[in-house]
């Protein structure tokens, strides 16, 4: 995966040997697989410099050598990795069904991964307590010694502020009042002792295809995430665009259709409103509610409340059409919204994720493609890929956690160079056998 990074200057430059050695692990933990001669090339620094600080960096056993990549002349080079047992991060993804915990090396393999209903409708202080219960009962089953555990990544579906670490709101059906100013970064670091971020999710979701999936392959993307609401995550040169209050990325609430139903945010005719899973269900249920002969309600079991989105996508694989409409029908919304923004920003892929897109790819791709080409620009429509996250439901949780990984490396190389002799592999003979790690498992498909 390529990165852009600033040159560190010649070999007598300002900055103090420790930022400089922090600068070149966090370029290898970038996820590159640099060699010594290509973090020469990218920082400016001389080959010898190099080697003294990744020998240093070898030493304080933060970082190993990988295996030599093949070369048809000369050396082979070698590879540099963040050492995959430097330390350990927690990764939450709270939900609007289901919520997710993962515990992850500094690689991004997970040791440990849990899934449980997140009952919203029981109100926030139940809900966090139930997180809350998961998280203690991953770590222990993850055998990783605590004091291994760098910090935590928290994910939810509401309007964040990272910066104050706040949920400022949560525009679900009777969730308003219980999430508003939710200080929920402070709450998880008082419950754990750790370093803890607050993150919107559908930036976790598009920070896991960036570094274990998709995303490696490009620079510039956009990811959509498609469940119960709407969201949109924006790389650009690489780097996640936020905006200039943070808040880039609302694709669920730009107005398709302004005589449309009235939206959680105040707005009528938003994408979220007629395109999102929620809005879906509802117009299955509303249909027969009226009258409309359907297998959504046989498979239903008669129970129009026990209709979901796999619900639905399993009757319009068996051919029902009123789930086959109402599955058009808002691809049809999204991709009128993505032509637009492929004519905007022309990304090289748009990647999808979500309940909506792990559930019914095959019924989606053809409206998408279709429209996309009437709508866009042809030079644009042509450049852009489309493709479906191969990462599963665990992706925010596992972008929550590689999110403070990045920050707990200056903490981890400062431990490490005050205290060298506590640093040693955490003992997990009793854990669990490791999964893949992500990137060898992301291999997605076009649509």
């Amino acid at each position: 995966m390529p990165a852009k990074v600033s040159r560190l200057g010649n070999d007598h430059g300002s900055e103090k040997p420790d930022q400089r050695d922090l600068a070149i692990l966090r370029l290898i933990h970038s996820g590159s697989n640099y060699s010594r001669l290509d973090l020469a090339r990218k920082t400016g620094l001389s080959p010898a410099l190099i080697t003294s600080i990744v020998r240093n960096l070898i030493g304080l056993k933060l970082v190993n050598e990988a295996p030599a990549v093949s070369s048809l002349v000369g050396r082979k080079p070698i590879p540099l990795e963040v050492r995959a047992d430097a330390g350990y991060l927690i990764g939450v993804d709270i939900g609007s069904f289901y919520s997710h915990v993962v515990i992850a090396d500094m690689k991004g393999q997970v040791i440990r991964r849990e899934q449980i209903e997140t009952g919203i409708p029981d109100g926030r202080v139940r809900v966090l307590q139930r997180v809350f219960d998961c998280v203690h009962q991953t770590i222990a089953a993850s055998k990783v010694n605590r004091e291994a555990i760098l910090g935590m990544g928290v994910a939810h579906s509401g309007v964040i502020d990272t910066e104050k670490g706040l949920v400022l709101s949560f525009p679900r059906p009777g969730q308003m009042a219980q999430w508003k100013n939710v200080p929920l970064q402070a709450i998880f670091e008082d419950e754990f002792h750790l370093p803890c971020l607050l993150e919107d999710s559908v930036r976790t979701m598009a920070t896991a295809e960036r570094h274990f999936g998709l995303g490696r392959e490009v620079d510039d993307f956009l990811f959509i995430e498609v469940g119960m609401g709407i969201g949109a995550a924006i790389f650009v040169e690489g780097k996640l665009y936020r905006g200039g209050g943070g808040k880039a990325g609302e694709f669920g609430h730009i107005t398709v259709d302004e005589n449309g139903p009235l939206c959680s945010c105040g707005n009528n005719g938003c994408l979220e409103s007629v395109a999102s899973c929620a809005a879906i269900i509802q117009a299955g249920r509303l249909a027969i509610e009226r009258g409309v002969d359907s297998r959504i309600r046989e498979l239903a079991r008669g129970d129009l409340s026990r209709i979901s989105i796999e619900v639905i996508a399993q009757a319009a694989a068996e051919n029902d059409s009123l789930a086959y409409r109402v599955l058009q029908e808002a691809a049809t919304y999204i991709a009128r919204g993505l032509a637009d923004l492929v004519n905007l920003l022309n990304p090289r892929q748009i990647i999808f994720g979500g309940a909506l897109f792990r559930t019914a790819p095959q019924l989606l791709s053809d409206p998408l493609r279709r429209i996309i080409r009437q709508r866009s620009l042809e030079k644009s429509a042509n450049d852009v890929q489309l493709r479906i996250s191969p990462l599963g439901a665990e992706a925010g949780a596992l972008g929550a956690a590689r999110m403070i990984a990045v920050r707990a490396l200056a903490d981890l190389h400062r431990r490490a160079v005050s205290h060298p002799e506590q640093i040693a592999a955490p003992d997990l003979t009793d854990a669990p056998s490791r999964g893949d790690t992500p990137a060898e498992s992301a291999r997605g498909r076009l649509i």
